[in-house]
């Protein structure tokens, strides 16, 4: 059977003109998140979830900036004809 976890409590801190709830270091860790990464904030039915900001892999950046390149005169052309 799998153990339920138990929940975290944080209070509500004023950041600033807004209001913030710290992370816990150790939820921190183990989700890899740390200063300046971005999160998601997404309604539930019971509150809310946060959740780290997918991230691009660069692997699939740099392919689509050499395709974009490659591609560069049949794309404008493209873009012109729907001008």
């Amino acid at each position: 059977m799998q153990e339920k976890k138990q929940p975290i409590l944080r209070k509500v801190i004023n950041v600033g003109s807004s209001i913030g709830v710290t992370i816990p270091a150790e939820v921190a860790k183990q989700l890899e998140l740390t200063s300046g990464v971005e999160v998601e904030i997404q309604p539930t039915a019971n509150g809310f979830s946060v959740s780290k900001k997918p991230s691009l892999d660069p692997a699939f950046m740099a392919s689509m900036e050499k395709g974009l390149k490659e591609y560069r005169g049949a794309l404008e052309i493209l873009r012109k004809s729907d001008e």
